[in-house]
């Protein structure tokens, strides 16, 4: 799935937005309204930006970005090993970086390797069953063949 607009464009939204809520202090419904909607666009940003320097933080953004990504309408079929088979595959997307020196690539795709894993964890716990590894997205209808 991709983001309509760029985290940027959602961030200035969110502080056009602040600058309504002190014309709007007179009502205080329409104002937390406002409040809401920009949180909302300050969210959305953060899961559409990856977070390459705080470890934790950038596993549980990425964790709730993969499953807006790759969220399963009906998942059935899938196995300990299709989850072992992603978290492999990113890893050594981490390790191919890291190997030609791309730094930033790398602490992302170890972010991307920990959401992953949370996500399995997740799963397995049954506290959420939202993401599912091996489905082509294109195949799912959220991206099209030419979308990069």
């Amino acid at each position: 799935m991709k983001a309509e607009f760029t985290p940027e464009q959602l961030l200035q939204r969110a502080a056009s937005i602040d600058k309504q809520i002190e014309k709007w202090a007179g009502n205080p419904g329409y104002a937390e309204t406002l409040r809401m909607e920009a949180w909302s666009l300050r969210t959305a940003a953060a899961l559409f930006s990856p977070e390459i320097q705080d470890w934790l933080e950038g596993a549980r953004l990425e964790a709730g970005h993969q499953v807006i990504r790759f969220a399963a309408e009906h998942d059935t079929g899938k196995t300990a090993w299709d989850w072992f088979w992603l978290i492999g595959y990113l890893a050594q997307k981490a390790a191919t970086a890291a190997a030609v020196g791309d730094v930033d690539k790398a602490k992302h795709h170890t972010i991307s390797t920990a959401a992953a894993l949370l996500n399995w964890h997740r799963h397995l716990s049954g506290s959420s069953r939202e993401m599912r590894p091996g489905v082509d997205s294109v195949e799912r209808g959220i991206e099209t063949e030419n979308a990069s």
